[in-house]
């Protein structure tokens, strides 16, 4: 179930005994930073960020935590002077007070327990708080003098109350501990100072969360009131195409802004983004810039400035994932290095640097031999295949050469490609998606099966090897880990993208975190959410550029058209400016009960003319029997699943005259999409009535198979109940067909209320003689 929004806590918290220590991860500038709305923020300060922790918090009391509420006031302290402002702030529960903190100034943070007014819920003492100083206030000043020739940073922080065992005698106390750092002509200076909050009241009301934030003014908007976290986070994407697209979609339903660093003014994200700013996510002023005005940075493409990101971690600039795993998977030979160093299967490799080099891999990998480019390699581009060594020069001049920087991957002889993703929290917590199959055209992912039809083995193995692979990486967000499947099994690791990927598009619509929500949950530190499907099945095919301007765009929309006529089809149009040939200019999301269904719906958006798509449709059941004579019968087993429209197929298939066809038959039956000891399908058996024995034989040979050979079984001559149970099982995973079955009982009940309604009125005499 997805979390309510409204009910995430913007900040991670680690449980220190009964303590907390929370650390404010929301920084900004005030010297170039942004205020609300993407306005420029006109308070002076200097650059550097405070973190502020809370050390030792223990609880005691009578009988709960407190419900408490909070008094900001500020105190001046000019020339010696201490002037009071007359106006205060009261913060409710989850509520926000705003302080400005400037020059030789002081904060006093004033908590106190209880109600500003009377109500029957007061005190024990009886005594009424003034909201300053009566019923059990608390104050704590904190002098800045070690600051007072600086100006101060905007800071966050939040203060946590749990809930330890109580003790009414114990003397409770809440200990802060506020440091700054400042960057100084490439130099790193920190400075630091500590107060604490004595509490000695007692406490009712359970977990209250009491948050506190200094802001650049002292007024109180309207906005800072119901304060959740969510509606206050920014987060800057560099990049601004499609995945930065439904990043922002995502971010619209889960009250979180998205901004986006782009070259282009009409990128794809820029209609749906809360702000998007122009510029190169290459340049490393534009992208510092960038990171002022967000809480924290990610990314849709991996060919961004990896120095940049790292200079800013190093400023306490939170990226997720970290820039050391941008750095790992943005190249793609340290990548595979990376990977190997930790066990995780690959296809051969190694770096080649002219010629001859690539020639002895040649000879030592075999042909044909991959060339790769190391570096912005993606969709396709920066792959080179030489089929024998005298193609090697033109495949290396395809890549730019060798200064180029070039490695060599051995040949991988995959049946099929699959692919994870995986999702990592904050907190190091991993969470796979199902394994999906995916189909590429000119080595663009064009298909995305989800579930892919692999046996439940290779699932698990797949899923080990992506949650191994991203375990290796540091950071948060979403990764798409891609895979080859051998024919003997094995699962190889291509390669890793530290971002959504085309293969999670169908969760969208498929599952019940889609991949972008998952990866906003996963870098500002929310739980992540179930990556399980909600639908049996379902297939994404990638709208690809068929021609170059207008007529591509008259192609696309042709099949946006088909496919709005499709049942369980959603179509993702990215809203991209120009049309190029194998340019992604869309998707199609397609979800049904099963996948033979589904692929029928996707055979139908494609046909064309002369094409029949049922010829295509993969049947779900096989009905054989060994003569036929055996027809006549098993023939009501066929009409029950044309009514339930169950694609189905009908073979003669003896035991006893063909029985290497047989053999063949059922141990392909799964991969056919459909006797017993030969395939892990189930099997019901039909005992048909011959001459002699009434079929009593027949049905004694079925319910004897031996054991861990299971095999169900109907009347004799039964085929109808037969099909009907076919269709049930089918059931299990196909809710239309449930809905079908429940309503052929519910047809079947009133034909019988009709026969018996008809003989009651009629008489039995009228009824056998119409």
């Amino acid at each position: 179930m997805i979390a309510d929004g409204t009910e995430l806590k913007r900040d991670r918290k680690r449980s220190l005994g009964w303590g907390t220590e929370l650390q404010r991860d929301r920084r900004r500038s005030l010297a170039k930073g942004r205020g609300r709305g993407g306005k420029a923020s006109s308070a002076s300060g200097v650059e550097g960020d405070w973190v502020v922790r809370v050390e030792g918090l223990a609880l005691g009391g009578g009988g709960g935590v407190a419900g408490i509420r909070g008094v900001v006031g500020l105190c001046r302290h000019w020339e010696g002077r201490r002037h009071r402002r007359q106006g205060r702030t009261e913060v409710a529960v989850g509520g926000t007070g705003s302080v400005l903190l400037t020059k030789k100034e002081s904060v006093c943070v004033r908590f106190f327990l209880g109600e500003t007014k009377r109500t029957k819920d007061a005190d024990t003492d009886g005594s009424e708080d003034d909201g300053c100083d009566g019923g059990g206030s608390m104050n704590a000043m904190l002098q800045q003098s070690s600051f007072r020739d600086s100006l101060f940073a905007s800071s966050d922080f939040r203060f946590h109350f749990l809930r330890p065992p109580f003790s009414a005698s114990r003397t409770t106390s809440i200990s802060f501990h506020m440091e700054q750092q400042q960057q100084q002509q490439h130099k790193l200076s920190s400075s630091s100072s500590s107060f604490s909050v004595a509490l000695k009241q007692n406490q009712r009301n359970p977990n209250p969360v009491l948050s506190c934030r200094a802001l650049p003014d002292t007024s109180l908007r309207k906005d800072d009131i119901p304060v959740h976290g969510l509606s206050e986070t920014i987060v800057g994407v560099l990049g601004g195409g499609q995945l930065g697209r439904m990043l922002c979609q995502a971010a619209s339903q889960m009250a979180i802004k998205v901004m986006v660093l782009d070259p282009q003014e009409n990128c794809p994200a820029n209609a749906l983004a809360y702000d998007h700013m122009v510029g190169s996510f290459d340049d490393s002023a534009t992208v510092e810039e960038f990171a002022k005005r967000c809480e924290v940075l990610t990314v849709e493409i991996e060919h961004v400035d990896v120095a940049t990101l790292e200079k800013l971690e190093q400023q306490g600039v939170d990226c997720e994932p970290k820039a050391s795993t941008i750095r790992i998977i943005q190249d793609k030979y340290l990548q595979k290095v990376h990977f190997s160093r930790h066990g995780i299967p690959l296809p051969e490799f190694t770096q080649i640097d002219d010629l001859e080099g690539a020639k002895r891999a040649g000879k030592l990998f075999g042909y044909p031999l991959m060339i790769k480019s190391k570096r912005l390699a993606y969709d396709g581009r920066g792959n080179a295949v030489a089929k024998r060594e005298d193609e090697l020069s033109t495949a290396v001049s395809a890549l730019g050469g060798f200064d180029r920087g070039l490695y060599v991957e051995k040949w991988a002889p995959f049946v099929k490609e699959l692919a994870v993703i995986v999702a990592r929290g904050r907190d190091g917590s991993i969470l796979c998606y199902p394994v999906v199959e995916t189909i590429h055209r000119e080595n663009i992912c064009h298909i995305v099966k989800a579930p892919a039809n692999v046996s439940w083995k290779i699932r698990k193995l797949a899923t080990e090897v992506a949650y191994k692979a991203v375990s290796s990486l540091e950071g948060a967000g979403v990764f798409a880990v891609e895979l080859f499947m051998t024919e003997d099994g094995q699962i190889l690791l291509n390669e890793v993208a530290p971002r959504p990927h085309n293969s999670g598009h169908h969760t969208i619509e498929s599952c019940y975190t889609s991949q972008f929500e998952q990866h906003l949950r996963a870098v500002v530190g929310l739980p992540l959410g179930d990556p399980s499907m909600k639908t049996p099945a379902a297939i994404m095919y990638n709208l690809l550029g068929e021609d170059e301007g207008d007529r591509g765009f008259h192609l696309a929309h042709q099949l946006i058209g088909r496919a709005l006529s499709i049942p369980g089809a959603t179509v993702h149009w990215y809203d991209k400016p120009e049309m190029r040939k194998q340019r992604k200019m869309g998707h199609i999301t397609i979800v049904g009960p099963s996948m033979s269904d589904v692929e029928r719906r996707l055979d139908s958006m494609l046909c064309k003319d002369g094409y029949d798509s049922q010829s295509a449709v993969t049947p779900r059941v096989g009905i054989i029997m060994g003569s036929d004579s055996d027809l006549p019968v098993m023939k009501d087993a066929a009409k029950i699943l044309s009514m339930f429209d169950v694609p189905h197929e009908v073979r003669i298939v003896s035991a006893h005259r063909t029985p290497q066809l047989m053999y063949s038959y059922a141990s392909s039956a799964r991969d056919r999409g459909m006797v017993a000891a030969l395939t892990p399908l189930p099997v019901i058996g039909v005992p048909v009535r011959a001459s002699t024995l009434d079929g009593i034989d027949s049905l004694l040979s079925i319910v004897q198979m031996p054991r861990g050979v299971p095999v169900a079984t109907v009347a004799v001559n039964n085929a109808t109940n037969a099909g009907l149970l076919a269709v049930r099982m089918l059931g299990v995973g196909d809710s239309d067909l449930v809905a079908r079955m429940s309503q052929y009982q519910e047809d079947t009940r009133n034909d019988v209320l009709v026969k018996a309604e008809k003989l009651e009125k009629d008489g039995w005499e009228s009824y056998l003689n119409p």
